[in-house]
């Protein structure tokens, strides 16, 4: 389809709109930059991991030819990214301190422009994913719902959270997309080199996150069966994945035992989970599925996404059976992860845009631009907030210092986890955990409470601190528009690290 100069200038006004909304919030939940903190030893972010990646990229050396980040457990690929986006801020003169020193140091100005640094490959990679969804949906629909699809993801609040984060779902998501459409460009041409270009990017999704495997490799597939696996393509096309993996993930050359029993290990990691968290199967994928509609694209996208998946499954084009395969395959790639996080879900969301779309482009036009508006209001509209929860005081930062003008030091302190807020353990020691423990048994002088789990506390423990306890200070911030998602009753732990409820109390003498 034929874009004008007016269509290119639309997409980069709403590129432009996206990526100021991101660096607003670019600088959200890290803790104050103090010596209470830097005494704590935590360097994390309030969205844990992301000093999983920083931790391990500290100890290359590119001076010396030393890459290895020696982190495996989620590909690679992002993490060499984010390598050279360090060392570029460095070297350009962004931060005043080597970035490893303004990292460990916890140096006041340089520690947050870390972090920005780190963030900015994430929103890169989020408008790289709005501007691939806009051409992946030309290949259903007309301009005017290739755009909307485009909008959608740009004003989905788990896709701004997640573009603020050093993870590596949104380059993971991007290059997912862009696997997509490539597939179908080498499904309609049969070349061999339009299958290996395909393999490449399949590849290096992979190697940037290994569940896009799931995504990747099912519309591969569906690519090669067009053309009954002709021999030329499929090795033009497996050639491909195997370059692009490697290129991304070059440590399974070098040191494939540590690659291999660092993944295992994360595997088991995961499934040594405590009988009060663990989830069938299927209650999880219940779970993910409204996490997405309250929490990924809102409930009246979510029936266009519907609508149009049945659309796409009747009609059974390439281009449809590799959405299709892609999506599918997400779905399933979410049973071994776990834990449903929105993280998990960001990359659906190209594809439900795109579905959603596909529905929407049938709507008769006298009702089409209403429908449209009315199914981007509550994302919008919870992205309101979640802008406004990430520019606000952190609520675990607001904690912090009442903590420490309240609590004496050397008392034990039972709270869930020593991160929220980040407390030296030596002054204020980990005491019982209000969640796994009895609080009853030895009622401790002082508790912190945190709602990031998605159970409720013990009713012992509440009780115990409704009848023995005074509330000393609470610390929230609630949504201006909490119709936009249903509130945040059962929110997935990654949308709740930006706006805990934090709650400390002192047993009454």
């Amino acid at each position: 389809m034929h874009l004008t100069f007016r269509d290119f200038c639309l997409l980069l006004i709403l590129l432009a709109v996206a990526l100021v909304s991101r660096v607003v919030v670019i600088g959200w939940g890290l803790p104050p930059a103090t010596p209470q903190v830097a005494a704590s030893g935590i360097r994390s972010s309030y969205a844990f991991d992301e000093d999983d990646v920083l931790t391990p990229l500290s100890f290359t050396r590119p001076d010396k030819h030393d890459f290895d980040p020696r982190q495996y457990q989620w590909g690679t690929l992002h993490l060499y990214v984010v390598l050279a986006s360090l060392e570029a801020a460095e070297r350009v003169g962004y931060l005043h301190h080597p970035w490893r020193t303004s990292f460990y140091d916890l140096l006041p100005n340089d520690f947050e422009r870390v972090y920005a640094a780190g963030r900015v490959v994430s929103i890169i990679a989020a408008l790289v994913s709005i501007a691939a969804t806009f051409f992946l949906a030309l290949r259903f629909v007309g301009k005017v719902a290739s755009f909307w699809a485009a909008i959608l993801i740009a004003a989905s609040p788990a896709h701004l959270l997640g573009s603020a984060q050093i993870r590596v779902d949104l380059t993971a998501t991007a290059l997912a997309i862009i696997s997509a459409w490539l597939g179908i460009r080498a499904g309609r041409t049969g070349t061999s080199a339009a299958f290996f270009t395909f393999g490449v990017v399949a590849g290096s999704a992979v190697a940037a996150e290994y569940s896009a495997i799931f995504m990747v490799i099912p519309g591969l597939v569906v690519a090669l069966a067009s053309h009954r696996f002709a021999p030329r393509r499929t090795c033009a096309a497996l050639l491909g994945v195997t370059g692009g993996f490697l290129l991304g993930e070059p440590s399974i050359l070098m040191k494939p035992s540590a690659v291999t029993e660092q993944v295992l290990s994360a595997l088991q990691k995961s499934r040594a989970i405590p009988a009060a968290f663990r989830i069938p199967a299927g209650e999880l994928l219940r779970i993910d599925a409204l996490h997405s509609v309250r929490f990924l694209i809102g409930a009246p996208a979510a029936v266009l996404a519907l609508v149009g998946l049945a659309i796409m499954l009747r009609r059974i084009k390439l281009e449809d059976r590799i959405v299709l395969a892609a999506l599918g395959g997400g779905i399933v790639s979410l049973v071994p992860l776990l834990w449903p996080m929105l993280r998990y879900q960001l990359p659906l969301l190209p594809f439900l845009a795109i579905a959603a779309a596909v529905a929407l482009d049938k709507i008769p036009r006298a009702w089409r631009f209403a429908v449209g508006v009315i199914a981007l209001i509550l994302p919008l509209a919870a992205t309101v907030d979640q802008i406004r929860f990430m520019r606000a005081p952190h609520p675990a930062n607001l904690m912090l210092p009442v903590i420490l003008n309240r609590v004496p030091p050397g008392t034990a302190l039972a709270r869930l986890v020593a991160e929220v807020p980040p407390l030296d353990r030596k002054t204020y020691p980990m005491g019982l955990n209000p969640l796994l423990d009895n609080l009853s048994a030895n009622p401790p002088a002082w508790v912190l409470l945190v709602d990031l789990p998605t159970q409720p506390y013990p009713l012992t423990t509440t009780r115990l601190l409704r009848d023995h306890y005074e509330v000393i200070s609470r610390a929230e911030d609630r949504p201006l528009f909490p119709w936009a998602t249903l509130g945040v009753v059962g929110a997935p732990y990654d949308w709740k690290y930006t706006h805990p409820a934090l709650t400390l109390y002192r047993r009454r003498t």
